[in-house]
């Protein structure tokens, strides 16, 4: 059995991801479009911004956008094909400032006018403290049966080695007689003095078969052994 792998999220959720990640980008086209109007989307964008944020800049902003582009209508349609130079200079600049400018406005107010809302929450599976020390006694259990039946395959599972990279999952045990000193002083009541007798044990007799055996001959107080009882393993 595996580690759990990433959680999935419901299609709900992806679609609540879908349309928080388009309503973003909406608004960056909402800000970009006097630019991509040569300016005349500008009083419209900033007649939107006005509405749903009553602000003195943003009027003035959308009074002085109006009259420019009002104006430089005005003069193509008086003068059609024959538009003078100042007129052409009018019409120009205010194509330029309301697109240039409005965009530039709209970008800076953007965040106001549609501030960022909460992201979507993902569900989060909460177990209690029983749930979980159930569960991690679970796969304990039957990461101990795997090594009984295989121990070749234990080893490769790196069951009892945490110190090694994996993904099985063992529920926390500890291979008594191929872990290293660190691993073994974090169990119960191994310290490190007697982390190093298991060590010099094994080099010189072989490893521990049981629980027992090592209680036999290690400086352990019997006090510790239910407890390592439920997280020892013993691989050969």
């Amino acid at each position: 059995m595996t580690a759990p792998g990433p959680y999935a999220l419901p299609a709900n959720e992806k679609k609540q991801l879908a349309t928080h990640r388009v309503g973003r980008a909406a608004t960056y086209l909402w800000a970009l479009s006097p630019v991509l109007t040569c300016g005349y989307a500008a009083p419209i964008m900033l007649a939107i911004a006005l509405a749903r944020r009553r602000d003195n800049l943003v009027l003035a902003a959308l009074i002085v956008h109006s009259a420019l582009l009002t104006s430089s209508c005005l003069v193509m349609g008086t003068f059609a094909d024959q538009t003078p130079l100042w007129g052409d200079v009018l019409i120009y600049s205010s194509w330029f400032l309301a697109a240039i400018g409005g965009t530039a406005q709209l970008l800076v107010i953007r965040p106001l006018v549609f501030p960022a809302g909460a992201r979507p929450e993902v569900p989060v599976a909460q177990l209690s403290n029983a749930e979980v020390l159930d569960r991690a006694r679970k796969l304990r259990d039957q990461a101990r049966r795997t090594a009984e039946a295989d121990p070749m395959l234990a080893k490769r599972l790196a069951i009892g080695r945490p110190d090694l990279p994996r993904q099985f999952d063992d529920g926390g045990l500890v291979d008594v007689n191929h872990a290293p000193l660190h691993i073994l002083t974090s169990l119960p009541g191994v310290t490190e003095r007697s982390a190093r007798q298991i060590q010099e044990w094994v080099e010189r007799s072989g490893p521990f078969a049981s629980l027992g055996e090592v209680m036999l001959v290690i400086e352990i107080s019997p006090t510790f052994e239910h407890h390592l009882r439920e997280y020892c393993v013993f691989i050969p």
